[in-house]
């Protein structure tokens, strides 16, 4: 059956390292680091069933231990996607965590999807330095 592109949505806080600096706040805080959004139109046949593609870099610097990285995505206020990652200072201080995730048979009209990060090891730092990308591909049929 073939596929239908839907829309297609990213957001480049920075396409680098040291592009920004964000500090990973300790749990349960999260903040947001990144947000992007794809437009699921109901007036086109092949709309549904559909899947949107979410993918996500993030660079991060580690300055004190070993802090457990929680990425979350959310989709309308609702947590869809998490994933943690330890990273330790004196052996990948610098780090890119990447993610893939697939959202499936997601609601017509405008999706809005939060990329959120936060530290849960107290004792830690964490900072995001970038890259920070985050992208959407909605794809129908």
């Amino acid at each position: 059956m073939a596929k239908t592109l839907l829309d297609y949505n990213a957001s480049v806080v920075t396409p680098i390292t040291n592009g920004v600096s964000i500090p990973v706040p300790i749990s349960p805080a999260g903040i947001q680091i990144a947000g992007t959004s794809v437009y699921i139109d109901p007036a086109v046949p092949g709309h549904f069933p559909n899947k949107v593609e979410l993918k996500a870099t993030i660079g991060v610097d580690v300055t004190l231990d070993t802090p457990n990285v929680l990425v979350r995505i959310w989709r309308a206020g609702t947590e869809i996607f998490y994933a943690r990652v330890e990273l330790e200072e004196n052996f990948n201080d610098d780090g890119i965590i990447s993610l893939h995730m697939v959202d499936i048979n997601v609601p017509s009209g405008v999706q809005n999807y939060q990329l959120i990060v936060e530290n849960q090891d107290v004792g830690s730092v964490a900072t995001v330095v970038g890259p920070v990308i985050f992208s959407a591909l909605a794809i129908g049929g």
